[in-house]
């Protein structure tokens, strides 16, 4: 049984420690080595800090997306040849691209999706790799690492939130993924480039500085356990997008 000291202990414990989010930018190497000295779970701090900033781009986002589609629609030129049934699917579909469930909610839930399962698997995949080059570190310090050195994700959204408060306008092609259009491989592909920006440079950086200090092994073993995880993460984010691209390839009909 606890103690009355150890239950103290725990009661006293600080489930948030948002005074760490500016020192990763300024002081980041004293700051992680800070983070990956916890014996216990810190990682929540900054996937709730990433969950408010995806969550408010998604609202604002989403009266941009609607008016985007509601202002970009336009009849088919043979629209007063369409039965009766056919008209009222086709503008059954354009309400139903154009509510809140597609422009707000579901690239919500996706957002959120995407950080936490990336997160997870970042994580885990990040351990396992370095456990099979020789290190002995626990599970937990990883997740620690990981959720705070994806910090300057942060920034990214802050940035893109901005921009659509001032141009109103959506970022469509993040990263270096308008430079690759198409279905299938090429869709693939964008997926990949649309990850790849100076906050994921960022972000390999942070996880570095503790990846060398925290898994005891050489540089270089250290360095190639690292690329192997982010590779691997890079690759398996990137298939939502393939999926969406041979989904959009299909013919769905005459009213889509």
């Amino acid at each position: 049984m606890q103690t009355s000291q150890e239950i103290e202990n725990v009661k006293g414990e600080k489930k948030f420690h948002f005074e760490w989010v500016l020192p990763v930018f300024i002081h980041p190497k004293k700051t992680i080595e800070k983070i990956i000295e916890q014996e216990k779970p810190v990682w929540l701090t900054p996937l709730v800090v990433l969950s408010g900033l995806i969550l408010l781009a998604g609202l604002i986002a989403g009266p941009i997306r609607r008016e985007a589609i509601v202002t970009g629609a336009s009849m088919p030129a043979d629209f007063q040849y369409y039965s009766t049934d056919q008209q009222s699917q086709f503008l059954s579909a354009q309400s139903t691209q154009s509510s809140s469930l597609f422009t707000v909610i579901f690239p919500i839930i996706g957002g959120l999706l995407g950080l936490w399962i990336t997160w997870f698997l970042l994580s885990a995949i990040l351990h396992m790799s370095l456990t099979l080059a020789g290190s002995r570190t626990k599970s937990l310090r990883f997740y620690n690492l990981v959720g705070w050195a994806m910090l300057p994700i942060a920034v990214r959204q802050i940035i893109q939130i901005l921009a659509m408060l001032i141009g109103h306008s959506v970022v469509n092609h993040p990263g270096f993924s308008g430079f690759v259009t198409g279905t299938g491989g090429a869709a693939y592909l964008a997926g990949i480039l649309g990850q790849i920006d100076l906050f994921f440079v960022w972000e390999l950086a942070l996880l570095y500085l503790g990846v060398h200090a925290l898994s005891g092994l050489s540089p270089r073993k250290a360095s190639g356990a690292l690329a192997v995880s982010v590779l691997i993460v890079v690759l398996l984010a990137a298939v939502p997008k393939l999926i969406s691209g041979m989904l959009s390839g299909l013919s769905l009909g005459g009213f889509f």
